[in-house]
């Protein structure tokens, strides 16, 4: 990591960062360095789990997802696991897709990704499988 990804992981794990700089892009670039740092895909997903929670009660909100946490944590996993150890605009400009919020409708159907329960706890997709180790798993349109 360089150092201006510690620093920005410095200041979400220390909460620093206002709630309106944790965009989309942030929780990706948040996802995909703890992915870089941790010995595992658990290891990585407790990470950004209890960072998450802990942040957004930092914040004062409940905006964890878990359904959306954990597929898209597969699914940069999937992407990073073949060139570890690139930096994060690389990453970023091989995965752009992944910025698009409905990055997942290729997976899930809204139904599932809005129900009560996705929030809460993780559910399969019902439209494709999240990838296990690909390459390009979300499909472009």
């Amino acid at each position: 990591m360089n150092e201006d990804d510690e620093k920005f992981l410095q200041s979400f794990e220390q909460c620093s960062l206002s709630g309106k700089c944790l965009t989309h892009a942030a929780h990706i670039r948040m996802a995909w360095l703890q992915m870089e740092r941790s010995a595992s895909f658990e290891e990585a997903l407790e990470r950004i789990r209890s960072g998450l929670m802990v942040f957004n009660s930092s914040v004062k909100t409940v905006a964890y997802h878990e359904t959306i946490t954990v597929a898209f944590a597969r699914l940069i996993y999937s992407r990073s696991a073949a060139e570890k150890h690139q930096h994060w605009q690389d990453f970023l400009d091989k995965n752009s897709d992944l910025l698009a919020k409905d990055c997942l409708n290729a997976f899930y159907s809204p139904e599932i990704l809005s129900s009560p329960k996705a929030s809460v706890s993780f559910i399969e997709p019902d439209r494709a499988p999240l990838p296990i180790n690909s390459e390009k798993p979300c499909p472009r349109k």
